[in-house]
């Protein structure tokens, strides 16, 4: 039995943005051979509102998908008309109320120093996502339009903003003797997603009962969100990083030539 995972943001979609119709048909196409699966650090809302055309428009059964959220800690299924949750993990349980909240005013800390420094971008709110299972912490704030996303990630391409960050929060977590509890990886093109150590998108390859798991993503190098999930998979040549979804269509080709032969 076969499934092929999917990122979501820039992978399967541009960043934030509903997914396309060249991929939609080429997702029909690899529905014919296998299951689908979309493992994003993004919640539930995200996925649902950029790839539930996938379902809804009738491009792939929605019995044949699982959608696995917040790094695959939260895994649905297809049951009658909807989604059933059928697994969900929380880091609070995991790590324990004290700890968490010295997290986050680490992380508030951080960002007001951030929002003090900083002069060169935008400030949208929505900066600390809790989604239970990991928090991700967007330094220009999720609130912001599309225009102010391009204009953070230049500005993160050219002062690293968000290594800068990471290297702080970092230091923070050992100052207060919580280091090795947590990691820290870069989600998408604004955010810094954190978890606890360990759970990565590799988790998610623990919830799927498949003989034959693939990959694709575009941060599977570095700090990047994927590479945990894509380093699994490598040992077996069934991972693969993508540069955009049109080179997503491309990988999807290779996929259904190796699945056939």
């Amino acid at each position: 039995m076969n499934i092929v995972l999917f990122d979501m943001d820039e992978t399967l979609t541009l960043a934030r943005q509903k997914i396309e119709k060249p991929v939609l048909e080429s997702l029909s196409k690899l529905s014919k051979l296998s299951d689908i699966g979309i493992v994003t650090g993004s919640g539930l809302s995200y996925v649902m509102e950029q790839c539930s055309p996938i379902w809804e428009e009738g491009y792939v059964s929605k019995d044949i998908i699982t959608l696995m959220p917040c790094n695959g800690t939260q895994v649905l299924k297809s049951s009658g008309n909807d989604f059933k949750l059928i697994h969900s993990a929380d880091m609070r349980d995991y790590i324990g109320n004290k700890k968490m909240d010295k997290i986050f005013k680490g992380l508030l800390i951080l960002q007001a120093f951030h929002a003090d420094a900083i002069a060169s971008h935008p400030l949208t709110g929505n900066f600390i996502d809790y989604r239970k299972s990991m928090i991700n912490w967007c330094p220009v704030g999720r609130n912001a339009t599309t225009e102010q996303r391009c204009e953070f990630v230049k500005e993160d391409s050219d002062n690293n903003h968000r290594e800068r960050l990471v290297a702080g929060f970092k230091s923070y977590l050992e100052e207060n003797e919580l280091d090795g509890i947590l990691h820290c990886a870069l989600g998408g093109m604004t955010s810094i997603d954190i978890f606890p150590t360990g759970w990565d998108k590799s988790y998610a390859l623990d919830q799927i009962p498949h003989d034959n798991i693939w990959f694709v993503g575009d941060k599977c190098t570095g700090d990047g969100n994927d590479k945990g999930i894509y380093d699994a998979l490598q040992n077996h040549k069934r991972s693969f990083e993508t540069k955009n979804p049109e080179n997503t269509i491309e990988i999807i080709d290779s996929i259904i030539s190796s699945i056939v032969v």
